[in-house]
């Protein structure tokens, strides 16, 4: 299923406990692709119609985690900001610091001037998986920006939060 979630739509999605994998492969100088464990979509909040569901297709009665990888596409991206908190690859994952002891952190930044001007930007929370540690990433658009969801991948919320370890993301992904 193929979702638009340009500008306010934006807003359809839950981000904060998910997991980002850039595709660089499939990125270009405007076109930017992420593949996404752990989304919410919040049914309850925006009602089944937001997300082109209708009572007939609705998968269950509760919110949805999607287990399993979603790929985000931004279109005519024209700006991006990015900073990542680096974690240690343990199973136990803590910052990684300075012999200081202040944190490693990335940023990088580009089309910094869209950034401040544009009307589209889009701000995501979550763990990047490579390299691995907390991230937040702006990204300007003058276009779409949608998500493809994979309703097999559909979960209730309450299952998930009662087996996160079955419907969570596995840390062995980030190796591979």
């Amino acid at each position: 299923m193929l979702l638009d979630i340009s500008k306010e739509k934006f807003e359809l999605i839950y981000l904060g406990e998910s997991h980002l994998r850039f595709d660089y492969s499939a990125m270009t100088s405007n076109r930017l692709e992420l593949d996404i464990w752990g989304i919410t979509l919040p049914i309850s909040v925006y009602g089944l119609e937001a997300y082109g569901l209708t009572e007939s297709t609705r998968p269950f009665n509760d919110d949805v985690y999607v287990s399993g990888f979603t790929k985000i596409i931004f279109n005519d991206v024209i700006g991006c900001n990015i900073e990542i908190e680096l974690f240690s690859y343990d199973y136990n994952p803590n910052n990684l610091c300075w012999p200081d002891k202040t944190l490693m952190k990335l940023n990088k930044t580009w089309g910094e001037e869209n950034l401040k001007d544009s009307n589209n930007i889009y701000e995501l929370e979550g763990t990047l998986t490579s390299p691995y540690g907390r991230c937040e990433l702006s990204v300007a658009t003058c276009s779409s920006v949608s998500i493809e969801l994979n309703n097999a991948d559909f979960v209730p919320v309450r299952e998930y939060i009662l087996n996160t370890k079955k419907y969570g993301f596995n840390q062995d992904f980030i190796r591979t």
